[in-house]
């Protein structure tokens, strides 16, 4: 049977992405035990009775199997049958194929091409020599074209599909003679003669093809059909690739030529004499190209002449050569300046001893920054030093207060994440340790996160009052008096938005309402598919909302009137974040997406590998989001491409707050994360006593999120240090707001926090 997307397979993997070859079925799936991707190969529903295919399946599984584990080979791991169905489970390699590199640029730049072109040469070396059995040596691939080697994000290349392999020397029963395997112009005249006859160097011209296609963006043979393909291939000679590209270096032409020879004798004799050529010309080629206007991804290193926004092979900026040289060099002298320390080693305590008196005197100078990563360096190598960790939390502590020496103005934090981007930041600086200042209790939970505006706190909660379970107050935020209160019939767990201080709109069980923020009064209200449970994004004179039956809805302020609803199918609890004419939004349909702010089509779709209950958040071009896949991924916001993703140890329903070149979020898993932005390495992670629905809000380099240990904690953001933390009486899933020089959060004791910093 064929499997559809978000079907499972065994019961145990989830499938994510599905594609339909020739002879079989691929799918993309993620191991609800591992939390790992693999990629599963499987013969077309159609074929499964035909005993020849699955034989021919069979063989492919066992001989890329025999290959073993090489870098540039993606890994053969396993062959199951699943109710008499086979299955080969294979290394996920997440990336793009060489083709897609091609088709995206027609002519690749020549410097780049040998850098792909040795990495390959590498794995076909090994595969060419590999042990696959007793007496046997060495395969052959007979299927090397672009769509069969590709790229990883890190820019490592891999071989993939030994659909046709053949171990060599050994005549496979599965193939008559005579018939021609593989995609036509990819292959040597060899191999339309005698298919089985195929040996290493037919493998070498067929990457001659490659090489050529690459450098020219042309095939060295055509033919409008078939039989002349065929013909021109067995008696044609290919225009010289400079004929294309008249800028080739003349030595890298004459390298594809050979390996396009149609004597084999007259190709190399093998990758590694090929990958000797490469390297010979190598420095030829980078001069020629040295002064084109190359831009450079500073993830994986790819280079194009090609105007790239995002890197095509990881999603990662492109930015011209020099900037990202002077970037790698400014990154190596820092790293001079201060090494990584080495393994821990008893004896270690006198380096730990020495960074900490040079952290003494740089704190006593003021250097607190320095003295800080001094600080950090004396704990990772000696975790038992006590002295250095009190000190290290100490100058952490007058960081952060050092920061908020210039007083800021205050900021209103109008909606959920503090703006329509939903990126969790204020530039307003409140900078614990803080104190509390006023504690009201408005119900029995306050799942809620609050809004500020105007010296007003908006909150919603459950109450167990008969005849009206949900509630809405607005609270001095000074002084925490109520000044108005709403009754509803059903809880209200998401945070309002308010506009020009004057409008308040919130999701009430099946509606859309509007009140007056100074009064509480009703103006009007929306009737809605199903529940509502995100919270509204105001852009200018349009509201964005979501409910339970996957609508979303723009609504004409104005008017009072829904402008447009497109529907997802499933249900939606991502609240929708909006960015210059685009809104992005998560579904428990594992899909994240982009939608026209003004029509509400569909621009692209993201598949993730869990339900998406976070909101996503927009920051200089990208998209962070979490899924209930264990996975916090970053997503290019113009295409939806992915840049990286990083793996928690839980599922993750805290969204994502953006500042600078971190990210930071909650998991399940107990631990708040500080992520690099760029790179999506960790830069720190902080434990918690229970899991951290709660989404964090930054202020002044401090950021503040709550924990299900019912404790709200302040963490300096440099180096994940705690500063401050206070105890509430229930669980805290609100996320803080950060206004008025204060921070309000909701606990599930039913009370609403206003904490102030103390001087």
């Amino acid at each position: 049977m064929e499997f559809e997307l978000r079907d499972r397979i065994d019961d145990q993997y989830t499938v994510l992405e599905k594609y339909r070859g020739g002879m079989s079925v691929v799918y993309i799936v993620l191991d609800d035990f591992s939390q790992k991707r693999f990629a599963v190969k499987t013969v077309k529903e159609e074929l499964l009775e035909d005993r020849a295919a699955v034989d021919r399946f069979a063989q492919e599984a066992r001989t890329w199997m025999n290959l073993g584990r090489h870098e540039h080979i993606v890994e053969a791991i396993i062959y199951r049958e699943i109710k008499g169905q086979p299955f080969l489970f294979l290394e996920y390699v997440d990336g793009v194929s060489f083709g897609d590199l091609i088709d995206s640029e027609d002519a690749l730049f020549p410097p780049q091409v040998i850098n792909y072109a040795l990495q390959v040469c590498e794995g076909m070396d090994y595969v060419h020599s590999a042990e696959v059995g007793p007496g046997d040596s060495g395969v052959i691939h007979r299927d090397l074209k672009p769509a069969n080697i590709m790229i990883h994000r890190d820019g490592q290349v891999k071989i993939t599909d030994f659909g046709l392999a053949k171990v060599y020397g050994v005549t496979t029963r599965l193939t008559d003679a005579g018939i021609g395997l593989g995609t036509y112009v990819y292959m040597p005249p060899e191999q339309f003669l005698d298919a089985a006859s195929a040996d290493r160097t037919s493998d070498i011209y067929s990457f001659g093809v490659v090489l050529y296609r690459a450098l020219t963006g042309e095939y060295p043979v055509r033919g409008d059909s078939v039989g002349r393909l065929i013909h021109n291939i067995l008696e044609s000679t290919p225009p010289l690739p400079r004929e294309h590209r008249p800028d080739l270096p003349l030595a890298l032409e004459q390298l594809v030529l050979t390996c396009l020879s149609k004597q084999r004798s007259d190709r190399f004799d093998s990758f590694a004499r090929l990958r000797e050529a490469l390297l010979a010309v190598r420095d030829d080629v980078e001069e020629a190209y040295a002064d084109e206007d190359v831009l450079v991804c500073g993830a994986c290193g790819y280079r194009s002449t090609s105007r790239h926004v995002s890197c095509p092979v990881c999603a990662a900026p492109m930015a011209p050569a020099d900037l990202i040289a002077s970037i790698v060099g400014k990154a190596a002298e820092e790293q001079q300046e201060e090494p990584e320390p080495p393994e821990r080693t008893p004896e270690q305590t006198e380096e730990s001893e020495d960074l900490y008196r040079r952290a003494v005197a740089l704190r006593e100078e003021g250097e607190l920054r320095s003295a800080l990563d001094l600080l950090r360096r004396a704990t990772d190598l000696s975790p038992g030093y006590d002295e250095a960790r009190a000190l290290l939390d100490e100058v952490a502590l007058a960081l952060a207060r050092s920061r908020a020496d210039k007083r800021l103005p205050s900021y209103n934090w109008p909606m959920f994440r503090g703006n329509i981007t939903r990126s969790g930041y204020t530039p307003e600086g409140v900078v614990p340790p803080l104190i509390r200042r006023w504690q009201v209790n408005v119900g029995s939970w306050v799942l809620s996160s609050p809004s500020v505006a105007n010296g007003v706190v908006y909150v919603g909660a459950r109450t167990d009052q008969a005849g009206a379970v949900g509630r809405l107050c607005a609270l001095n935020a000074r002084r925490g008096e109520l000044l108005w209160e709403v009754g509803s019939g059903y809880e209200i767990n998401t945070g309002p938005a308010v506009v020009r201080g004057r409008r308040l709109y919130v999701g009430s069980h099946r509606q859309i309402l509007c009140l007056d923020a100074r009064t509480g009064d009703r103006i009007w209200g929306l009737m809605t598919d199903d529940l509502v449970e995100t919270s509204p994004g105001v852009v200018g004179s349009m509201l964005y909302i979501a409910d339970l039956s996957g609508s979303i809805y723009a609504l004409a302020l104005d008017r009072q009137r829904v402008a447009w609803k497109t529907n997802t199918g499933m249900a939606i609890y991502s609240s929708p974040a909006a960015w210059e004419g685009a809104l992005y939004v998560g579904s428990s349909d594992y899909i994240v997406r982009r939608l026209n702010a003004q029509t509400g089509e569909v621009e692209w779709e993201f598949a993730t590998g869990g339900e998406v209950l976070t909101t996503p958040a927009y920051s200089g071009g990208a998209i962070y989001v979490g899924s209930c896949d264990h996975r916090l991924y970053c997503l290019d916001a113009a295409t939806g491409a992915k840049r990286w993703e990083f793996q928690t140890g839980e599922e993750i329903h805290s969204s994502a707050a953006v500042y600078e070149d971190r990210v930071l979020f909650g998991a399940r898993d107990g631990r708040l994360y500080a992520v690099d932005t760029a790179t999506g390495k960790r830069r720190w992670h902080f434990d918690t006593g229970d899991w951290v629905n709660s989404s964090p809000a930054i202020s002044g380099g401090t950021v503040y999120f709550g924990s299900h240990d019912r404790k709200l904690y302040a963490l300096e953001i440099d180096s994940g240090v705690c500063l401050w933390e206070f105890e509430t009486g229930g669980e805290i899933a609100s996320s803080p707001a950060v206004s008025q020089q204060a921070v309000y959060v909701g606990s599930n004791d039913g009370s609403v926090y206003c904490f102030r910093s103390r001087g």
